[in-house]
């Protein structure tokens, strides 16, 4: 399987690098006009097929030339067919412009930027190939990032494949977000939209338990000064942090505030999270207060895809352009990351040759010390040769033994030891007797 991806200096993002096309990348589109699918990016190459107007439709995975002017698709069903360039440009028929593409985003469109929950396991991938080195698993429930799309040439009857490139917890890699025939293994549903706040409004309706617990006592906080989230419900912003602190106006449900302080304040039960919050988008935006956090607001950060993009600039290297997409940064980071563990082993190896070639040295003193006593022979035989001995030593050493022998004589001739007998008298007194 081939990967497909190109222009490895295109705009990130979700819309054209002019940003006024009416087009977005992860969109599902109708075909409005008939369309040539090129497998070359500046409409060149073979040309795959023709589309045909009102009744085909492409996923559209990302933009290329001036404007937004051309676009990769994958005609749908993916599995009959191949990916390839089209033109996006309008074209004058008589008086009458015709657009490439319907405007209205079809349903099971995705998007760049976007939190959305893991449907089905899949495996993550370090490049967009399926045989690429593993990273991890995903599981059921778990929710991903999207950062960029990716097609790949399908295996067996599968023509093309979508890849989406992905960030969850803190692993970022390749996965399949649906099949070839369009089957989702994503829930199409980006939490970091509006529409988490109606999710939380049925799960309330639906819970029997009462209000839903979004932080637990004793836990992390889920909160960081510095993010932004999403308001859940319509909340009460105070002058203070404590909870009797005067009341300033309520923030409204669906609006992004910017977290600028934490503080926990006692209440009967336990203690309770509240934020001193900017309003970044919504009716009251541009005032600032206190405001409750649990139950309140969301804990994922709507600003996590920058954060995210800015620790992939910083892993990349300095030879990557700022304008270059996460794809391409994510590649340049695994690049990295192979020199550091190629310089690693090298180094180890280096140590390791290091410690032999010490070793070795100490055997060869060894034997140099072996052969210079004369330990052993070609024949393996005992030759050890002893330094001269000073004669003197040698009589002396005699004469010691001489001595030692006569004093073990002596001991041989000594009586028998005498008992005493204790039937006489003594006297243990002072007087002598």
């Amino acid at each position: 399987m081939g990967c497909l991806l190109a222009s490895p200096n295109r705009q990130e993002g979700s819309d054209a690098p002019d940003g006024s096309s009416r087009y977005k990348v992860g969109g599902r589109y109708k075909v409005a006009r008939p369309l040539e699918v090129w497998s070359g990016e500046n409409l060149d190459g073979t040309r795959l097929e023709t589309l045909a107007a009102k009744k085909d439709t492409v996923l559209l995975i990302q933009f290329s030339g001036d404007q937004g002017a051309r676009g990769l698709v994958i005609p749908q069903p993916a599995e009959n067919h191949q990916a390839g360039w089209i033109s996006l440009e309008d074209a004058q028929r008589g008086s009458r412009v015709q657009p490439a593409l319907d405007a209205t985003v079809l349903p099971g469109s995705w998007d760049l930027r976007a939190r959305y929950t893991v449907r089905n396991p899949a495996t993550l991938r370090q490049g967009p190939e399926i045989s690429s080195d593993w990273v991890g698993e995903l599981k059921v429930g778990g929710e991903v990032l999207l950062l960029d799309f990716g097609v790949i040439a399908g295996s067996g009857k599968d023509k093309a494949r979508l890849r989406a490139l992905i960030s969850a917890e803190d692993k970022i890699g390749w996965m399949s977000p649906e099949t070839g025939d369009g089957d989702q293994l994503l829930e199409p549903v980006n939490l970091l939209s509006r529409k988490v706040v109606e999710m939380h409004r049925q799960s309330l309706r639906q819970s029997s338990a009462g209000l839903r617990k979004s932080y637990q006592e004793g836990g992390n906080c889920p909160w960081q000064v510095g993010a932004t989230y999403r308001m859940l419900e319509k909340a009460v912003v105070r002058l203070g942090p404590d909870l009797k602190s005067q009341e300033v106006f309520k923030v409204s449900s669906g609006s992004l505030v910017l977290v600028k302080d934490m503080n926990n304040v006692e209440i009967p039960g336990g203690w309770c999270p509240v934020a001193f919050v900017n309003v970044e988008e919504g009716p009251e935006r541009g005032r600032t207060g206190w405001a409750r956090c649990t139950a309140k607001m969301d804990t994922r950060d709507y600003k996590e895809y920058d954060k995210v993009i800015q620790r992939l600039r910083e892993s990349a290297g300095s030879d990557v352009s700022e304008e270059s997409s996460p794809a391409v940064l994510q590649a340049a980071v695994i690049v990295q990351l192979k020199k550091a563990a190629e310089a690693e082993r090298q180094a180890e190896a280096a140590d390791a040759a290091e410690a032999t070639k010490g070793q070795q040295d100490i055997d060869a003193y060894v034997q140099e010390e072996r052969e210079e006593w004369g330990q052993e022979d070609g024949d393996g035989k005992d030759t050890t040769v002893f330094p001269a001995v000073d004669p003197t030593f040698v009589s002396l050493n005699a004469s010691m033994q001489d001595l030692d022998a006569f004093a073990q004589d002596e001991r041989l001739l000594m009586p028998d030891k005498t008992e005493i007998d204790n039937s006489s008298g003594w006297c243990w007194c002072s007087c002598g007797n």
